[in-house]
């Protein structure tokens, strides 16, 4: 129902302020929706809902996927991040990009410093840190996806930190970092 209001009052405040103010209007009521998405836990469209299995698989065979999902749940709140872990989460993020190119590990490097520091100061849910892996699988691997496809992983990645309680300008950068590592991938041929 809130959800409602705050699109019927953006849409009535659209009519009322100039071109400019339309672009941030529209990007903050969509960011709002994106936040109450991931509270919710409503899956985003480009992507297959999470899989149902609750145990977790033994630690030699940890998917890549799995195994980001375990670093970023290592880094512990109000508490100094290691380089190692640092590294350990740039590693990940290599591994987990698929592709015949993979991403510069200078791009890699400055997201895997933003993640832990916004990580250190709040945490994510077991459920928020599914999301937030399958979104950066999804940005290091476009293949098929259409740039309004990545566009929505972008926001859902900085929903995810917004909605956890890190600053806008923090969740922000993150999602800038994820969109400058897409940027670097090639796209698939249609």
């Amino acid at each position: 129902m809130k959800l409602i209001f705050v699109v019927s009052a953006s849409l009535l405040a659209l009519n009322a302020f100039p071109a400019g103010s339309e672009a941030i209007i529209k990007q903050r009521a969509k960011e709002l929706s994106n936040q109450n998405n991931v509270r919710q836990g409503v899956p985003l469209p480009a992507q297959p809902p999470p899989q149902a299995n609750q145990t977790a698989p033994p630690a030699a065979a940890l998917t890549p996927m799995g195994k980001l999902q375990t670093d970023v749940a290592a880094i512990k709140l109000n508490s100094p991040v290691t380089p190692t872990q640092k590294q350990q989460l740039g590693r990940d993020l290599m591994v987990l990009a698929q592709g015949p190119k993979k991403p510069s590990s200078g791009a890699v490097n400055k997201l895997a410093e933003d993640m832990s520091a916004a990580l250190s100061q709040k945490a994510l849910s077991e459920g928020a840190r599914s999301r937030l892996v399958q979104d950066l699988n999804g940005a290091l691997n476009p293949g098929n996806l259409q740039p309004t496809q990545m566009q929505d992983i972008v926001s859902d990645v900085q929903a995810v930190f917004q909605t956890a309680g890190v600053s806008r300008k923090d969740a922000v950068a993150i999602g800038d970092d994820v969109k400058a590592i897409s940027a670097e991938l090639p796209k698939s041929a249609k």
